[in-house]
């Protein structure tokens, strides 16, 4: 009886993926696979929005000023003119057309999947993104509906918030003015 639980130990631990034990075959996941799928929801999805957000941003960049990469690359290949062959046909409308739908395309697929690995499938940003979604769950927030009465506290906090921001925006505009007419002075006028 002893040696049939011996064996059946052994073969239940011989029969784990790859010869590793129970522990370690239950931590390994497939490439594609969202690790702690419906954890940290929120977070998650808020910084895939974020993200989303800058790679809309990069492919309108790309899209109106992809010629920047053309202008670098003849700089580089300027001292042989049969190099400039490389760069030349970009100037075709319909080939610059296509550079510019296709680069703006790659862009949209790389950062997506980028975004999403690195919030979905990565071990250390996904348990990050969890862990600050848990925080803000304990977070007691203010309801809306009280806000618009004058005696509530988030009212008055909602003022002081706005003074501060108005009085930050005047107080940068201000010496951004002020080193802008300096600059100016210095570096862009004609001195007899």
């Amino acid at each position: 009886m002893k040696e049939s639980k011996e064996m059946s130990t052994v073969a239940i631990v011989n029969n784990s993926p790859a010869g590793k034990s129970g522990g370690e075959a239950a931590e390994q996941h497939s490439a594609f696979q969202v690790y702690k799928p419906g954890e940290g929801y929120t977070t998650r999805l808020g910084m895939m929005a974020v993200l989303m957000a800058y790679v809309g941003f990069a492919c309108h960049h790309w899209y109106f000023n992809w010629s920047s990469v053309r202008d670098f690359f003849e700089h580089m290949f300027s001292f042989s003119s049969t190099l400039a062959i490389l760069t030349d046909w970009t100037y075709n409308t319909k080939a610059g057309n296509l550079i510019a739908s296709i680069g703006t395309l790659l862009l949209v697929v790389a950062g997506f999947l980028s975004a999403y690995y690195y919030i979905y499938i990565k071990r250390s940003t996904a348990d990050f993104l969890i862990k600050t979604d848990l925080e803000l769950s304990k977070v007691t927030w203010p309801k809306i509906s009280p806000w618009f009465r004058a005696d509530t506290q988030v009212w008055g906090a909602t003022y002081v918030v706005l003074l501060v921001i108005a009085g930050l925006t005047l107080y940068i505009a201000g010496v951004d003015l002020v080193l802008r007419v300096i600059t100016d002075f210095l570096f862009y006028t004609k001195h007899h």
